[in-house]
C-alpha cells in the first residue's frame, strides 16, 4: 500500500484548505441525508442508528467507530504507517466535531412530507459527494473509512471498488440489525441509504470530470 503520495509539500497550504473545506461540506451532506429521514448514507448508518438511543451524538459515535477502522489497518497492512495513522486520527477527531456542529446548524431541517424528504435526501448526496471530491482532490490524508477499505483490498488482493461495495453493504447490514433489535423496525436505514450508495459515487465522478480549476493546486 503506497501512501507517500499524500501530504506532499506541493501547494500544501492550498491543499489543506481544500481538504478542511471538503470535510465541512461532507459533514453537512451526511447530516442532511440523516435528517431527510429516508435513511443515512452507508458509512454513517451505524453511527446514526446508534445515536438514536445511546445518548451519544452521531459525531461522537463516528469518532469511536472510525478509531476501530484505524486500529485495524496496521495488522492488515503488516506495517504501521505512522504519518498516515496520525493524520487519519487528527482528521477523524476534527470531522466528528464538524458532524455535530453541522447537525446544530441544520436545526431547521424537518421535512414535512415525502417530497421534502426526497429533496433533502438528494441534496444531501450532492453536497456529500462534493465534499468527498474536495477531500480526494486535496490529497492530504485518506479518511479512516477509505483507509480500512484500502487495507482490506491490499490484504485480500481484491479490487478497491469491490471491497468498498462489500464494506458499505456490511455497514448497512449491521445498522439494520441494530435498528431492528432496538426499535423492532428499520429506523435510520432505508431507501435513502441505497440512494446514497448509488448516487454519491456518480456525483463524485461528475465533479471529477467537470471541475478542473483546482488542478493547479492539487495535481
Amino acid at each position: 500500500m503506497k501512501v507517500d503520495k499524500y501530504m506532499n509539500n506541493h501547494h500544501i497550504y492550498q491543499r489543506i484548505i481544500i481538504f478542511l473545506l471538503g470535510l465541512f461540506i461532507m459533514s453537512i451532506g451526511i447530516d442532511l441525508s440523516c435528517l431527510a429521514d429516508l435513511g443515512s448514507s452507508p458509512i454513517s448508518s451505524v453511527p446514526w442508528v446508534l445515536s438514536m438511543f445511546t445518548g451519544y451524538t452521531i459525531g461522537e459515535i463516528t469518532i469511536a467507530l472510525n478509531i476501530l477502522f484505524i486500529a485495524a489497518q496496521p495488522p492488515l497492512l503488516g506495517k504501521i504507517y505512522w504519518r498516515e495513522i496520525i493524520g487519519q486520527l487528527v482528521t477523524l477527531l476534527f470531522f466528528g466535531k464538524l458532524i455535530d456542529l453541522s447537525m446544530t446548524l441544520l436545526y431547521f431541517v424537518h421535512p414535512a412530507d415525502l417530497y421534502a424528504k426526497w429533496a433533502y435526501c438528494i441534496l444531501g448526496t450532492i453536497i456529500l459527494a462534493f465534499g468527498v471530491f474536495l477531500c480526494i482532490k486535496a490529497k492530504v490524508f485518506v479518511a479512516a473509512g477509505e483507509g480500512i477499505v484500502l487495507a482490506l483490498a491490499f490484504r485480500t488482493k481484491v479490487k478497491f471498488s469491490i471491497v468498498k461495495n462489500c464494506f458499505d453493504i456490511t455497514l448497512v447490514i449491521i445498522s439494520s440489525i441494530i435498528s431492528i433489535t432496538e426499535f423492532h423496525y428499520l429506523k435510520g436505514v432505508g431507501i435513502g441509504t441505497f440512494a446514497a450508495a448509488i448516487l454519491v459515487g456518480r456525483w463524485v465522478q461528475l465533479y471529477s470530470n467537470k471541475i478542473q480549476f483546482l488542478d493547479k493546486w492539487c495535481d
